[in-house]
């Protein structure tokens, strides 16, 4: 059986083993029987080209990724998207699930060895939700989420007179993932609304998505922003929130917020939010303004902040300014954040639509423990740039991630989970082309 791994309960890794017998007939009960057969689980692999808001996307499976060469000069199943594809695995490795970002389209593949991936099922998600912007979480083998929110000012004279608030109207709908149909309770107009004060102050959520259920409650990291009434522009937040609902009813949305942390908690392509082996929900916040910024990890517990243990990643690298799209749980307190280095001198990460070049602060990896409020900045290759950087696999108490320049040569790394070693097993040679670059590792 082929597994994939995304710690979204929080799980350390699971193996699995998959027997296929071959019996004799009905007719030959003294024939020879064949032995059960250990198949092995595969890797895969996703690699995209173009950096900018659209780029092609492929993906292939390999059985060992701890040597030897990875290339994709040639080779790959390339998942049709007109974004940047969005990548799930199901638990067993057998199916992937990706969203047509602006098309709105939620296909199904298995996959069937190597770059061999047959496309097995699709919904159109913008029909029930009425928006074809949808973003998608797979949250178990059954679940996944497809969401989306909108917020706009209101005035007292349309779109003119005295500010009143935000208008923050949300699209949800829960999918089944065996049979790849919607969810009865689906809500396309969900009324979001926060406490008065916040609203007048023009204080919104503008974006949702990681979603993690805990103890029945569907919980979204969510960008939370301040509009400036006097400017008519959108600032940074002084709190950090998180919207809440009922699994089972999506009518009754709740916001929870804080003021110990400051940020978005939506992420971008990786990870924001997991649950831990106490059901716990961890949630990662960033705040970034130019090239000062922090990124913290705070708990909710019972469905409120715990502002008593706070996790800083700059502090725990020694007072650095870092921003961060997203991380991964291992397991018992223990992830992996790739994270900006904003004080470093910047590198070129590609070409806009016009041919300049664009620039972004050069990435590292560290590994962070909640337990002790710590962190470990790994031994990583220079020059890397993980914005788009989805999914890390775990193996065996063994943490998997592709790492390379934009343009140059790397390898998959491996990093034993209870070290606390700054340099990990050096893996596969993988090469990135000009704007190409890895973007998950899958198992």
């Amino acid at each position: 059986m082929k597994l994939n791994f995304r710690a979204l309960t929080g799980a350390a890794f699971i193996t699995a083993l998959l027997f296929s017998t071959v019996g004799c007939s009905s007719d030959d009960k003294d024939g020879p029987v064949t032995p059960p057969i250990k198949v092995d689980r595969d890797f895969q692999v996703a690699y995209a080209s173009g950096s900018g808001s659209q780029s092609a996307v492929y993906l292939q499976g390999l059985n060992d990724i701890s040597k030897g060469e990875i290339s994709f000069s040639g080779k790959g199943y390339q998942l049709p998207s007109s974004r940047t594809a969005r990548i799930f695995m199901s638990s067993d490795g057998k199916y992937v699930y990706n969203l047509n970002y602006t098309v709105g389209d939620l296909a199904k593949y298995e996959y069937k060895g190597g770059q061999n991936y047959v496309k097995i099922g699709e919904i159109d998600s913008s029909k029930p939700l009425g928006t074809k912007t949808g973003r998608f979480t797979k949250i178990s083998d059954e679940l996944g989420s497809v969401h989306y929110i909108t917020s706009k000012p209101l005035f007292t004279q349309g779109d003119k007179g005295d500010y009143i608030r935000n208008e923050m109207t949300a699209s949800i709908g829960l999918f089944d993932l065996k049979t790849m149909s919607i969810k009865p309770g689906y809500q396309s107009k969900i009324d979001i609304r926060l406490d008065e004060k916040l609203e007048k102050e023009g204080y919104h959520i503008w974006r949702i998505d990681a979603p993690v259920v805990s103890n029945g409650k569907l919980y979204y990291g969510a960008g939370f922003r301040k509009y400036n009434a006097k400017t008519g522009k959108n600032e940074s937040s002084n709190y950090t929130a998180v919207l809440v609902f009922n699994q089972n009813d999506l009518t009754k949305p709740k916001v929870l917020f804080t003021d110990k942390v400051q940020g978005d908690t939506n992420g971008y392509r990786t990870p924001t939010l997991y649950k831990n082996e106490r059901g716990e929900v961890l949630v990662m916040a960033n705040n970034k303004e130019g090239n000062k910024g922090q990124t913290k990890v705070i708990k909710i517990i019972n469905d409120k902040f715990d502002t008593g243990s706070i996790f800083d990643l700059g502090l725990a690298l020694g007072g650095k300014d870092v921003s961060s799209n997203g991380w991964f749980y291992a397991a018992n307190g223990i992830g992996y954040m790739p994270y900006e280095r904003l004080n470093e001198q910047g590198i070129q990460i590609g070409v806009d639509k016009d041919g300049q070049p664009t620039y972004s602060s050069p990435w590292g990896l560290a590994r962070i423990d909640l337990n002790t409020n710590t962190a470990v900045d790994l031994n990583v290759p220079k020059g890397l740039w993980l914005t788009q950087y989805q999914t890390s696999a775990v193996k065996n108490g063994v943490f998997y991630i592709a790492l390379a320049p934009i343009s140059g040569k790397g390898n998959i790394y491996m990093f034993d989970i209870k070290s606390t070693a700054k340099d990990g097993k050096v893996g596969a040679a993988i090469t990135s082309g000009a704007d190409q670059y890895y973007i998950g590792v899958y198992f």
